[in-house]
């Protein structure tokens, strides 16, 4: 009787969580364990147990930008600037309101942000990290799959999700893995990459795309050199909250990411 009343507890905390989280308006949301193993495979301190104390359960969620802007004429790389760093707002503020709402509820909740602040954990190769990986933890919340470009695809929205997360206390139900793939392995975000982030495999290289993508007026104002690097982290996390976006390819020729409308 008590399994059962436990389970029913958790059943109903979760459904409390993922109807306010649409009621906010996001497109997805799932739920993974703390102990999913793919937690296990980031930096001890990017691990959401060891990020909140007595930590249960991650929550991610998703909004997907608009599939319009890849018929966009002109000004489109501007327009999508425009949009990512709206979206990425609005996921931070959907993040804060879900971690008030369950401690509302009597848990302990923090929101895992959506982009900025980065953190970099290596002078001579300095490359962001995110207080968790939130494509990692939306492919073990069941929200989607790792496509070839490093992004999180899903079967409704395509590489298109922008995300944010909340890492709690409470005990929630989770999401199964998907287990079925999802990339059309049509190739063309490796065929068309124009910054060769992919090796002769096909094996997407991150170190490759971010210069290229992330583009702020004061890499070019500042020398990239050794005094740079050491500011890093405080230069990204205080000018870089806007930065033009340099490339975009492998949105506009995946497949999944325009569908037809009228």
């Amino acid at each position: 009787m008590f399994i059962i009343s436990k389970t029913n507890e958790i059943a109903d905390l979760t459904k409390k969580v993922k109807d306010y989280a649409y009621s906010i308006d996001v497109d997805v949301i799932g739920i993974a364990d703390v102990n999913n193993e793919l937690f296990s495979q980031a930096p001890f301190e990017h691990q959401p147990k060891n990020i909140l104390e007595g930590a249960n359960s991650v929550i991610i969620m998703g909004k997907a930008i608009s599939s319009g802007i890849f018929k966009v004429k002109h000004h489109r790389a501007h327009a999508l600037t425009r949009m990512h760093h709206s979206f990425y707002n609005f996921m931070d503020i959907c993040a804060s309101r879900l971690a008030n709402h369950i401690e509302s509820l009597g848990y302990y909740a923090i929101a895992a942000p959506a982009h900025i602040p980065f953190i970099f954990k290596d002078e001579k190769k300095p490359l962001p990290w995110g207080m968790i990986s939130l494509k990692h933890a939306g492919l073990a919340a069941g929200i989607g799959k790792i496509a070839k470009c490093g992004l999180l695809i899903n079967s409704e929205y395509g590489t298109l999700l922008r995300l944010s997360g909340v890492i709690t206390t409470a005990k929630l139900s989770p999401d199964p893995m998907i287990e079925e793939e999802i990339c059309l392995n049509c190739n063309l975000c490796v065929d068309e990459c124009t910054g060769n982030a992919f090796n002769e495999k096909g094996e997407f290289n991150k170190s490759k795309c971010f210069p290229r993508t992330v583009l702020h007026a004061f890499r070019y104002l500042h020398p990239y050199d050794a005094e740079y690097i050491k500011h890093i982290e405080v230069i990204t996390n205080t000018m870089y909250l806007e930065y033009n976006l340099g490339c975009y390819t492998c949105l506009e020729v995946c497949p999944l990411n325009n569908p037809k409308k009228k």
